[in-house]
């Protein structure tokens, strides 16, 4: 799993949603639906606990995990 910062769009502007430890599965889900081939509704939780329908973000960006050097 790596880290990663979550947004979406509202309007014209991109918003931060939060954070996410994204395992391989979350990672396609969040590709299929980018893609509009996502089948089925797929959540993942952010590090604050929220949930998070993965419909709803437009990008995410890799969050480098320096192990607190």
């Amino acid at each position: 799993m790596k880290l990663y910062a979550i947004y979406t769009l509202t309007g014209d502007e991109e918003r931060f949603l939060g954070q996410a430890y994204l395992t391989e599965k979350d990672l396609e889900a969040v590709e299929e639906s980018f893609t509009g081939l996502l089948k089925a509704e797929y959540h993942i939780t952010l590090t604050d606990g929220d949930r998070v329908n993965v419909s709803t973000i437009d990008s995410i960006e890799e969050i480098a995990d320096d192990g607190g050097e």
